[in-house]
């Protein structure tokens, strides 16, 4: 079990109806798969649909807005069912959730991983029984309730301190044209402080009261930016200092307010690179000059 980019979000779907049981949408090349995924979902009653190609699947899930469960194997030919979850929700956007159920002939400690990266909520290793079938379904109905309840309240406050760290960004500093003037080594050794501050905190108070993933993810990534370094999205979550569903929810929420981008490694296509983007970082470095200029004042 394990508890997710290629084109434009689309735009404009309709909202899936609360009251309506979630659609179920399987994923698989094997015919033989789909059916029997589709007579167990018979059976518990659900409506669903089956697809045996990663793009007759992204264009159901774009055009039915009551998908909201995707069961998808992790070894198909052109698309795996994780770059396949991927790309949905970088469709979808924020307009719709979707729970990933993934299935596999064998799973490992790595597909668990990748799994826990896409926030699946179950591994089904084939030939998968009814009752290990329902469970997960469960599980995803679940999943869906909770992500309702977190858009509704926490959520809400989670849009609020992200566009108040964009405007924040956007506004220039007075002091952006000293900060122009100060080196690389300055502005690099004015980091490290804040990043060693911040770890220090952690020694004297609990660092839950200071969660603030946003801001690590920024300094983390302009860290590796002065460095020289590429630095995955898993990595990354690890420097936000929250869980890691938390850490993915900021680095996409960032992402899709243009302060990060994020790609496919052409080195090894299971893992995602990010960095920030180009304004985002002209914006750390005045900040951080801004900040040395002040250091060298007091």
């Amino acid at each position: 079990m394990a508890s997710q980019l290629l084109a434009t979000p689309v735009q404009g779907l309709l909202q899936p109806q609360e009251s309506i049981t979630p659609t179920v949408l399987v994923v698989d090349d094997d015919d033989a798969c789909v059916s029997h995924c589709g007579r167990m979902l018979d059976e518990l009653g659900y409506k669903h649909f089956g697809a045996t190609s990663p793009k007759e699947a992204l264009d159901r899930i774009c055009t039915d807005p009551n998908i909201q469960i995707v069961l998808a194997d992790m070894d198909m030919p052109s698309m795996d069912g994780f770059v396949l979850i991927e790309e949905a929700r970088t469709r979808l956007g924020a307009s719709r959730c979707i729970a990933a159920i993934l299935l596999a002939d064998k799973i490992t400690a790595d597909l668990a991983m990748r799994g826990l990266h896409v926030e699946a909520v179950d591994l089904l290793c084939k030939p998968f029984g009814f009752e290990n079938y329902s469970n997960a379904l469960r599980r995803a109905l679940r999943y869906l309730a909770a992500r309702r309840a977190a858009s509704e309240g926490s959520m809400s406050s989670f849009g609020q301190q992200l566009a108040r760290l964009v405007e924040m960004l956007e506004t220039r500093s007075v002091e952006a044209s000293s900060a122009e003037r100060i080196s690389d080594k300055d502005v690099s050794a004015t980091l490290r402080a804040i990043i060693a501050s911040r770890s220090l905190r952690s020694r004297f108070f609990p660092s839950q009261l200071f969660a603030d993933p946003a801001w690590d993810i920024l300094l983390d990534l302009t860290r590796a930016r002065l460095d020289g370094q590429q630095v995955s999205v898993s990595s990354v979550c690890i420097a936000a200092s929250v869980p890691m569903s938390t850490a993915l929810r900021w680095v996409r929420q960032m992402t899709e307010a243009g302060l990060l981008r994020r790609w496919t490694d052409p080195k090894d296509r299971r893992r995602d690179l990010i960095a920030l983007t180009d304004a985002t970082a002209a914006h750390m470095r005045d900040y951080l000059g801004a900040v040395h200029t002040m250091l060298n004042k007091i």
